[in-house]
């Protein structure tokens, strides 16, 4: 009962109690009509009856509430009955609202669905040869920030000491990074054995496990091989022949094949936007020589000073610049990567063919354009660069943002 009372909004509440009190109302009007209709019409004369002495008749009173009660109208019975009734449900009703209000339970929550817990290695590569140094990257869903992980370099299953186990991953917004120098006294690594690298929480109840990539630039660091010379022909001493000179038409001699360069290589990152690879870190026009695309791989060769800029090759071999927006880069990368000789302009200005304003002007330098340096004087106030338009030649020290650090990295000229 009191369940369904206090599903009862109040305002419905106080919405019954005037109808009751209509309804008694509307009883009593009714009542009345019907004795106004059916009272008797007035008697005929008669002759004034005798006097009656009704003091000397004895009174009677009603001796009970029952007796008066029983000789009170029926409208008089029903608002008797009915009036109790609706004061006490009214103040029931407004009790039981009152009390709802103040002790209902607020509405469950909904529970949100669990995140599975799960541990992936996106890369694990020897990304450095001095010293030779290992990096991971994890990713992982319904792991806290703060997590660490074990990290544990395996040979053909068995586990190597090869880096500090003291070391571990730091998850932060489901991601983790884990760069480390092998031990001077480390476990060798010979070629010809699976290397794995496993990542663990440290209760053992969550793994990862992938393949060591090692890069063909840091093979034989790792492996503790080194390349195998040609050996030198012998020369067999041999009786001196008699010299017939014939007159033969010379042979050509094959074209000469020209080397391939060999690319660089670098740490890899992933791509989460497709975007243009720039010849140079700047979004002028005449500077785009490749594209990226969202899903694909590059790897970091260098940065801009302020890192907002990135110098790669892509899954095509194009080399060139891409902005961090289009790449997965972390602060630890970031901050291993070396800087780029390469700064913005702050001024228009002249390019000279020599470091001196007397000089032939070869071309222009405008914001917000960069250039790459080569060279400096002695003394700082000249620079030899290359713009995007592929110009070389000397440039003020005034009109470019040149850090110290970047400054101090450009060689002088001699």
């Amino acid at each position: 009962m009191q369940t369904t009372l206090n599903q009862i909004p109040t305002p419905l509440a106080i919405g019954l109690i005037i109808l009751g009190i209509v309804i008694i109302l509307l009883v009593v009007l009714i009542v009345r009509r019907r004795r106004a209709s059916q009272a008797l019409p007035p008697a005929p004369e008669t002759p004034p009856p005798t006097k009656i002495d009704y003091t000397a008749i004895p009174l009677e009173e009603p001796q009970s509430w029952q007796d008066r009660l029983r000789n009170l109208s029926l409208a008089a019975k029903l608002l008797f009955i009915l009036i109790p009734i609706l004061l006490c449900m009214g103040i029931g009703i407004l009790v039981l609202s009152l009390s709802n209000d103040q002790t209902a339970a607020p509405p469950p929550t909904p529970t949100p669905s669990p995140i599975p817990v799960t541990l992936t290695i996106e890369d694990a590569t020897i990304v450095r040869a001095n010293p030779l140094t290992l990096s991971v990257r994890v990713r992982s869903t319904g792991l806290p920030d703060n997590t660490e992980l074990q990290v544990e370099l395996r040979a053909d299953g068995q586990p190597l000491r090869w880096f500090d186990p003291a070391r571990r991953i730091q998850i932060r917004r489901d991601r983790g990074d884990f760069r480390e120098a092998k031990l001077p006294d480390g476990d060798p690594t010979p070629e010809g054995r699976k290397y794995t690298v496993v990542v663990t929480t440290p209760d053992g109840s969550l793994s990862a496990e992938a393949e060591l990539e090692v890069l063909p630039t840091f093979a034989a660091a790792f492996y503790g091989t080194e390349p195998t010379p040609s050996p030198s022909p012998t020369l067999l001493a041999t009786a001196t022949p008699t010299v017939i000179a014939v007159q033969e038409t010379p042979t050509p001699l094959p074209p000469t094949a020209t080397p391939t360069p060999t690319l660089p290589t670098g740490q890899r990152v992933a791509v989460t936007n497709g975007g243009n690879v720039r010849k140079l870190p700047y979004t002028g026009v005449n500077n785009v020589i490749g594209g990226i695309n969202a899903g694909e791989e590059v790897q970091i060769l260098a940065r801009t000073p302020n890192a907002l800029w990135y110098y790669v090759r892509t899954v095509r071999d194009e080399v060139g610049w891409v902005s961090r927006t289009l790449i997965a880069v972390t602060d630890l990368i970031a901050a291993e990567t070396p800087v780029a000789n390469v700064v913005s302009v702050f001024d228009n200005g002249s390019i000279y063919l020599a470091a001196d304003t007397g000089s032939a002007v070869i071309d222009q330098v405008n914001p917000p354009e960069v250039v790459e340096l080569f060279e400096r004087t002695a003394d700082g106030t000249w620079y030899r660069v290359r713009t995007v338009r592929d110009r070389e030649g000397w440039v003020q020290a005034s009109l470019l943002g040149i850090p110290d650090d970047v400054a101090a990295q450009v060689p002088v000229v001699k």
